[in-house]
């Protein structure tokens, strides 16, 4: 029994010191549970980005379904597709483009010959609206961060936002180089600023794509969604897969085997391992993921010099000010204070892609004399910005020292999901959301449970106590740990405090078994 436990620990130990070693690098984590799901990614330890959604399987543009025509209108050179969504599609027979902004060149793209009975692959361009289907393409496009891949359609485009004319030829006699006499291949505005490896190594990830589109298009039924970029781990891959990734945790087999079938398309040189993290515990508790992850619900930020950031969000705008905290340096004010900044612009690029911040951002960093210092500073803020996939537009800084940029918001804010406006303060401050509370108290439950406990009660908040027993996804999670767990409603607990006990000898008549 002494040695049986004597190698549990073992593992465990060489488990950490391999978790501690890749996290020293630039790791993604993946994990679903709950109806969410959740991706995280940490370079040097630290997280970068993180998104939080809950997972869905609505109609999205860019989707690729296997349709079947039902009928073909000349006089509205236009046809009816049945892709499984309740409402036929739209699909006009003409060559529309919805990139025609972008063209540089395009070839000759004959209209389809249909007839009602044929099976097509159609992706949406436009979501339904009112009584009318959705908006569909027989030329589907596959979006890179870089590039979009247009299999047998002959394109060459450029981004509009790209509008310097020397630029455009370039990156357009760069698109011909990598595509062939068929294809079709659009520049994105991230395109001029990769290099011509990385250009090569998502033209080949998503033209595998388009490959397994069309192999799966053989054997799937009418109304089967082939592809669709709307998935996370697609998204999260798409953006930040490269050379410099180390390893990639998930937290089920389920997404092991998804993830590993993505990473599977690029080149064998850019693969990754994909390891799945089984030790019952939470994963990105047990790395020490969600502490951070926690830490971007304070408007207070902590950096490792002592010094500190708040971030203050209003209606208009976000306010950041900086603050030398516990920070005294070495050397004269100035030199403390420059320091102190340059952290602060490196600190504030990772939070503002961390909290998805959007709009007009207003820094305050601490005043400098020096005139090459301040120029220094917005130098180095732009720089950390580069890295943020969202377009930023830095301001030079103000009289009053004041440095504004704007970031465009992609998506939805994971902070959304995670806090709800204070009912008790006029709105003016926030408080967790339930849904938030209970998976934190989920790997609580885990980690308890992997430390041997059997049966657990839980004290909580009668909200959050309701929102847990209607909670249906919740409840098959924590059922596959196989203990029993209840929980008891009070009416005086703090919506998120939790009380945690293995004794069940005792329960109140108003206790409910979760599972």
């Amino acid at each position: 029994m002494d040695r049986a436990c004597n190698g549990l620990l073992l593992n465990a130990r060489s488990r950490a010191l391999k978790l501690r070693e890749i996290m020293g690098k630039k790791t993604i984590y993946f994990d679903a549970y709950c109806g969410y799901m959740l991706a995280a990614v940490t370079e040097n330890g630290k997280v970068t980005e993180f998104e939080f959604e809950k997972k869905t399987e609505e109609c999205a543009v860019g989707n690729v379904y296997k349709g079947k025509v039902q009928s073909v209108h000349t006089g509205m050179q236009a046809a009816f597709i049945d892709c499984g969504l309740g409402r036929n599609c739209f699909l006009p027979l003409t060559d529309e483009n919805d990139y025609e902004k972008d063209e540089i060149e395009r070839g000759t793209v004959p209209p389809p010959a249909l007839k009602a009975g044929d099976e097509i692959l159609v992706q949406i361009t436009k979501l339904p609206v009112g009584k009318k289907g959705a908006k569909v393409t027989v030329h589907p496009s596959f979006i890179g961060k870089c590039l979009i891949y247009m299999p047998e359609y002959p394109f060459v485009g450029v981004s509009r936002k790209i509008t310097d004319e020397e630029l455009r030829n370039n990156i357009a006699y760069t698109a011909r180089r990598l595509k062939g006499d068929d294809e079709g291949l659009i520049m994105r505005t991230a395109a001029p600023y990769a290099r011509h490896t990385q250009l090569k190594l998502e033209f080949a990830y998503l033209k595998n794509i388009s490959a397994q589109v069309k192999e799966a298009f053989k054997t799937a039924k009418v109304g089967h969604l082939l592809y669709t970029d709307v998935a996370m781990p697609i998204r999260v891959l798409r953006d930040t897969l490269s050379t410099d990734i180390e390893a990639i945790f998930v937290g089920t087999p389920e997404l092991k085997t998804h993830v590993e079938n993505l990473v599977s398309l690029y080149p064998a040189q850019s693969r990754r391992p994909v390891y799945l993290h089984d030790s019952g515990r939470d994963m990105l508790e047990e790395t020490g993921v969600s502490r951070q992850i926690e830490s971007i619900i304070s408007p207070r930020v902590e950096l490792d010099n002592g010094s500190y950031l708040i971030i203050e969000k209003t209606e208009a705008l976000t306010v950041i000010d900086v603050n030398t905290g516990k920070f005294t340096g070495d050397y004269s004010l100035e030199q403390t204070v420059y320091h102190t900044n340059i952290a602060a612009a490196r600190e504030i690029a990772r939070q503002v892609k961390l909290r998805n911040i959007g709009g007009i951002v207003v820094v305050d960093f601490i005043d400098m004399q020096n005139a090459a210092h301040n120029k220094s500073l917005v130098q180095e803020l732009e720089r950390s910005l580069k890295s943020d996939k969202a377009k930023c537009t830095v301001a030079p800084m103000s009289q009053f020292g004041l440095v504004e940029f704007t970031r465009k918001r992609i998506g939805v804010s994971p902070l959304s999901l995670m806090i709800n406006p204070c009912a008790h303060c006029g709105e003016s401050g926030f408080t967790l959301s339930d849904e938030y509370i209970l998976m934190v108290m989920r790997a609580k439950i885990l980690a308890m449970l992997a430390e041997g406990a059997k049966a657990l009660r839980l004290d909580m908040n009668a909200k959050v106590h309701a929102r847990l027993v209607q909670w249906e996804e919740l409840k098959a999670d924590l059922k596959k740990c196989g203990a029993e767990i209840y929980s008891v409603p009070h009416r005086t607990y703090h919506e998120e405090y939790i009380t945690y006990s293995t004794d069940i000898s005792n329960l109140p008549d108003d206790a409910v078994k979760i599972v």
